[in-house]
């Protein structure tokens, strides 16, 4: 029952040429463009640079800079935050959530902007574009003409 399920899933993904990994990560419209000023003013108003720095190049707490995630991980860590999804209930955890939960996608977007570049969701979408499968292997391990 669950092949035929999703065997159906698949089916009708590819016949209404769905893009399935949208489903598993946060995708970008690459026809908006952001206003950096904003992100920029949108970041600070937000205290972000407090704890990140002011180009989110500081690492406290054990954690990766924000500037070295992709812009995915940003939108899936703010938004866990924002529903209160975090690993350690300590203080810092609890006051990103607060801070989180005060942005809309949109400022969401402008910040990842900010950090990002301005054109980041173009660039994240060519880049889908040019992702190429890799060729099929044979059982023995060597690649078909």
């Amino acid at each position: 029952m669950l092949r035929l399920a999703l065997f159906i899933f698949a089916l009708t993904s590819s016949l209404m040429a769905f893009n399935v990994k949208s489903l598993l990560t946060y995708t970008f419209n690459d026809n908006v463009s952001y206003d950096i000023q904003k992100a920029k003013k949108i970041y600070f108003e937000n205290k972000c640079n407090t704890c990140h720095g002011d180009n989110g190049e500081k690492n406290e707490f054990g954690k990766r800079a924000i500037k070295d995630l992709t812009p995915a991980q940003i939108k899936g860590l703010l938004k866990d935050y924002a529903n209160g999804y975090y690993q350690n209930s300590n203080a810092d955890s609890i006051q990103m959530g607060i801070y989180a939960r005060k942005l809309s996608d949109d400022d969401i977007n402008h910040i990842i902007a900010y950090l990002k570049g301005q054109n980041f969701s173009i660039e994240l979408n060519q880049e889908d574009l040019l992702e190429e499968e890799p060729k099929p292997k044979t059982k023995h391990g060597t690649f078909l003409k």
